[in-house]
């Protein structure tokens, strides 16, 4: 099996594939994705001794975390344009907006991830903070964290959403099928939805309701389900 058979068979084969070619778009995207993970190895330095290798090897954990996360978010865009293939100003400007957003999130990201793993396994990810004897995070805080990742998770999903929207704003000429344009609408539900998601999260955190922004979170799988039968329903019954 050749590579491109590999490729392919990563996506729905009912949906055909307008952007063969990489466009200039994407090898900057792929760029600021490998830049994204960069950043976080250069945060790494390199161990003296064992206890420092140690500490790394500790963080393993939160670091291949935050880089699934941005390889998930990779492979969304990667998706949008192998489907659509556009090129117009708007989904351009739509694209940088988003790599902006993932690029300046990437530290944030790993703190999270640190922090969540640290509190739920007790392991010490902060070992400079507890030289110097400094709090990692402060009650006070811990709305404001959670504001901050709600709004990056908000304006992600709300540019993918725009994307998609482009997407079917050009559907005429892009020539999408009856299953290309439910499948389209189903990407562009599932945005909203998680966008809505994380909007909710960030009043909630606002409002000082951190218990109800961890909810929000969780139904994410639930929402996932319902549109993806939402979506097999509307294909079964157009048959």
């Amino acid at each position: 099996m050749n590579s491109k058979k590999i490729i392919v068979s990563l996506h729905d084969e009912k949906f055909r594939h307008r952007g063969d070619e990489i466009l200039r778009i994407e090898a900057l995207s792929d760029a600021v994705f490998a830049f994204s993970v960069s950043l976080l190895v250069a945060s790494l330095e390199v161990p003296q001794t064992f206890e420092e290798l140690t500490v790394i090897l500790k963080g393993a954990v939160p670091f291949f975390a935050t880089v699934a996360l941005l390889f998930l978010l990779w492979y969304q865009q990667n998706i949008f344009f192998r489907h659509y293939g556009l090129n117009d100003f708007k989904t351009v400007v739509l694209n940088l907006a988003y790599l902006a957003v993932i690029l300046f999130y990437v530290y944030p990201l790993k703190f999270l991830f640190s922090l969540l793993i640290g509190s739920w396994t007790g392991i010490e990810l902060f070992p400079k903070a507890a030289e110097k004897h400094l709090p990692v995070l402060i009650k006070e805080d811990f709305a404001s964290l959670i504001m901050v990742f709600s709004a990056g998770y908000f304006v992600i999903w709300l540019l993918l959403f725009l994307m998609h929207q482009r997407a079917l704003h050009f559907g005429k000429a892009l020539e999408l099928n009856r299953y290309e344009s439910e499948y389209t609408r189903k990407e562009r539900r599932g945005a909203v939805w998680n966008a809505a998601v994380g909007l909710a999260s960030l009043l909630f955190a606002a409002m000082r309701m951190e218990w109800l922004s961890g909810i929000c979170f969780l139904l994410i799988p639930v929402l996932l389900f319902i549109n993806q039968r939402r979506f097999n329903k509307k294909i079964k019954s157009r048959k």
